[in-house]
Parts: C-alpha cells; sequence; structure tokens
C-alpha cells in the first residue's frame, strides 16, 4: 500500500513475551530510531504498552484508547463487546508455555506422572489454565491429583519460585528461560547476581499441537483505516521474519525488550518458538484452529454457540 501514515497506532498487548516476537518486531519498526527494513517502515508509528493485570483490553478498544490489541479468540466468548470488535490475525498457533523444573527434585527424565503429588505453578489466567488442563487430560493425568499453587501474576509466581516455593512453574518465555541459567556480575565474574534454579523440561505447545493461541483484535470499523492496512503490510512482513529469519539476528532486535534476559538465552528462547513453528502460516485464523481452541475451552466447561464467522476477519486483506 502506497499511503504512509504518521498518525501513531496505538498498540496494547494482554501479554509482554518473546512468544509474540513477530508483534514486537512491529512495534520496533514502528519506532523512531529503527533501522530495521527501514524501506517499508517510513511514516509507520507505532506506540507500545503492556495492559495492567486488571486492564480489559477489549474495553480500551471500545472506548478509543487502544486502536489494536494482542490478545486471543477465546476473549471474545461471552463478551459484551465482541459484536463491536474483529480478530484479524493469527500470531501463535501453539500454546507457548513451559515447565521448568525445580533443580535438585530429580536427575530423571521428566514425565507427566512425575507432577502427581508434586507442588506446581501454574498460570491461574483462563487460556493458561484451560491449556495446561488440556496437555494434562491429553498425558492421561488427573489434574487434580497435582498440587496446584495459584501464585498470582507471572511476575508473582517466578518470585514465589525462587523463593522455594513449587517443585515446577507453568511459564512463557523468556522468564522461563531466566529460571535456568546464571546470572554473573559485570565487575566480578566470580559473584553470581541471579542463580539458575531449574531447567525447562516440557513444552504445552507441542502436547497440544496447532491451535489458535494469541491473535490480534481492533474495531470493525478500524480495518477501512489508512493505519490499519499499513500495520497489516507490515505485520504480514515481521510475522515471517520471525519464523524464518537467523535467531541471531532476531534476538539482535528485540533485545531492547528483554533487559533482563541474557543475549544468549533470548536467542535460545526465540530459536526454541522457531522450532515450534507457532508463527508459521498465514495471518488468517483458520477454522481449524478456531475451532481447536473451542475445543479446549469446551473441555473446560465453556457453553454457548460461537460462529467462527461473527469474530474472526474472512477475507484477505491488501498488503
Amino acid at each position: 500500500m502506497d499511503n504512509l501514515t504518521e498518525k501513531p497506532i496505538r498498540l496494547v498487548a494482554s501479554r509482554h513475551s518473546a512468544f509474540y516476537t513477530p508483534l514486537l518486531l512491529t512495534v520496533d519498526l514502528g519506532s523512531s530510531d529503527t533501522n530495521f527494513m527501514k524501506s517499508i517502515s517510513d511514516g509507520f508509528n507505532c506506540n507500545y504498552s503492556v495492559a495492567e493485570n486488571n486492564q480489559s483490553v477489549y474495553e480500551m478498544i471500545m472506548n478509543d484508547e487502544m486502536d489494536i490489541a494482542q490478545t486471543s479468540i477465546s476473549g471474545s466468548w461471552n463478551n459484551e463487546y465482541s459484536k463491536n470488535i474483529v480478530h484479524f490475525a493469527e500470531i501463535n498457533k501453539t500454546d507457548g508455555f513451559y515447565l521448568v523444573r525445580r533443580d535438585g527434585i530429580s536427575d530423571d527424565e521428566f514425565e507427566w506422572k512425575d507432577l502427581i503429588g508434586s507442588k506446581v505453578l501454574v498460570d491461574h489466567s483462563i487460556q493458561p489454565n484451560y491449556m495446561f488442563k488440556y496437555a494434562c487430560y491429553k498425558k492421561d493425568i488427573d489434574y487434580s491429583r497435582i498440587d496446584v499453587i495459584n501464585a498470582g501474576s507471572p511476575e508473582e509466581m517466578v518470585n514465589e519460585f525462587r523463593n522455594g516455593n513449587g517443585d515446577y512453574i507453568h511459564l512463557q518465555a523468556p522468564q522461563s528461560t531466566d529460571l535456568t541459567y546464571n546470572v554473573f556480575d559485570e565487575k566480578d565474574p566470580n559473584i553470581i547476581t541471579r542463580a539458575k534454579i531449574g531447567e525447562a523440561v516440557a513444552s504445552i505447545g507441542k502436547i497440544i499441537g496447532p491451535l489458535s493461541f494469541s491473535s490480534l483484535i481492533c474495531k470493525k470499523t478500524y480495518i477501512e483505516t489508512p493505519e490499519f492496512h499499513k500495520f497489516i503490510e507490515i505485520f504480514h512482513t515481521t510475522k515471517l521474519f520471525a519464523q524464518t529469519e537467523n535467531s541471531l539476528k532476531i534476538a539482535e532486535i528485540t533485545n531492547e525488550f528483554f533487559p533482563d534476559t541474557e543475549f544468549d538465552y533470548l536467542e535460545k528462547t526465540i530459536k526454541g518458538y522457531q522450532n515450534l513453528n507457532c508463527w508459521n502460516g498465514d495471518l488468517i485464523i483458520s477454522e481449524d484452529h478456531y475451532d481447536k481452541t473451542l475445543e479446549i475451552y469446551r473441555f473446560n466447561g465453556l457453553e454457548g454457540i460461537f460462529p467462527y464467522s461473527e469474530n474472526i476477519l474472512l477475507r484477505e486483506l491488501d498488503r
């Protein structure tokens, strides 16, 4: 699309994680000092923020506080705002959570039956929690036999785990990765400033397989604006770039978003998500992916009729 926009696009993420690398690359292209793919980013401005725990990105969109939000298709089910909002692009087609086992629990190779009777800090936001329960079901593990701990936000979960609470913890990366290596003092390499306390032992995404995990939404009226079409042009490029480009190069671009993560481990995180193929595929959310997510929610007790055509932007967009 030839028309460029100088009007900043207000973008809000439900969560901040390397799992959303395609979106972070778009944000990087919308910054004033970027030189990453400058040829397509001229005139593109993007303001990025992350929702607080008690903020609804749907409300922020409907109140015109934000233009585009990162969320999930499940957020539209039984949501009073859904009739005016559309999911226009898929970010991830897998779950991006990992299980980290505390060092010293066992030297044996992890088996899912090890969770029975263990203390597990599980993310209790609806979608991650439902996905974890479904993964347990796929592995023939009775969720009720796990000593599940709700420690709050991911940051609070990490703090609890570092304080000795729990045998396992359920996190997205790089927060999961950051538990698996030592950080040393810059002035004295003999001093550990943040200790390694665990190893990633399982990927929820590998167990469940393809579905629609995270998506982008906007008001239905916003899709006719030039800003939206410029955003789509760029996001299509960054999603392809995230899946196919060298992980080292992607880490160099996105490093600024994760100041607490050592560069080598950020690169490892990105490579892990590429191997999971979570960014592979077109922007449009497929009906198969939609139905798989709906199946998991119904497994967890969701009731109601949620037609694919009422929530998903079905037509191809100009790029």
